[in-house]
């Protein structure tokens, strides 16, 4: 499930290096190496648990890549690797949990390229801000979210670290629904028929891609996405 249009701004394929900063299980390694065979991807996090999910994804998706890539933990805060590194470096999902994203930002600065492009993602504000209203639990769960940006303001932080904005956009409406139901039943949810009816529903978009609920969730996601996505060159 990724939270970028790979294919949308003109990225350097040919001997080009790629960074997924916090890349979790990889699914934005595995798509980058989809859209991109002949680039080169790195994927860095600092939980070695979710390193060796990506690593076991990498040898699935190895095929498809003339590249490779390679995985390896590490800090968004002290990137290890050099200035002027990367074509493109990508964060989904990351900022909302540090508690100084402005130096990971920073970093993300220094080893891109100049022209290089960032993309980078949130939770949306509003659809966030209903999760955090419906349980004191999702809020405060272990590693979980620090704070809700103001997409404005975020964007405009960033534009201040030295990056412009080439354009934004939402993704995953009909997953947004979902994360409220299971804050509505947070002690229950393992369990709730609601959530369990409504996740069936969102593995058959994920696998199968039916066009009708990809028609629902292309529609709503100006309203409804969940995932607020940013697209910046250096």
């Amino acid at each position: 499930m990724l939270t970028f249009n790979f294919t949308k701004h003109k990225i350097n394929e040919e001997d080009g290096l790629m960074l997924d900063v916090g890349c979790g299980e990889g699914r934005h390694i595995f798509g980058v190496m989809q859209s991109y065979p002949n680039m080169k991807c790195i994927g860095i996090d600092p939980h070695k648990e979710s390193l060796q999910k990506a690593e076991e994804g990498y040898e699935y998706f190895e095929s498809i890549s003339n590249a490779g890539a390679d995985f390896m933990e590490a800090s968004a805060y002290s990137l290890p690797f050099d200035d002027n590194t990367f074509d493109l470096v990508v964060c989904s999902e990351v900022l909302e949990h540090l508690h100084e994203y402005n130096d990971a930002i920073k970093e993300v600065h220094r080893v891109l390229k100049k022209g290089g492009k960032f993309y980078t993602s949130v939770p949306a504000s509003w659809p966030e801000k209903i999760c955090w209203a419906l349980s004191k639990d999702y809020q405060n769960q272990p590693g979980g979210h620090l704070r809700i940006f103001n997409q404005k303001n975020l964007v405009k932080e960033i534009e201040m670290q030295g990056f412009k904005l080439l354009s934004k956009e939402k993704f995953h409406s009909i997953h947004a629904p979902y994360w409220w139901l299971r804050c509505m039943f947070w002690k229950t949810q393992e369990t709730n028929f609601l959530i369990k009816g409504y996740k069936k529903v969102l593995e058959k978009h994920i696998l199968e891609k039916p066009k009708i609920l990809d028609l629902i969730d292309k529609g709503l996601n100006p309203i409804l996405g969940k995932s607020f996505s940013m697209y910046f060159e250096k």
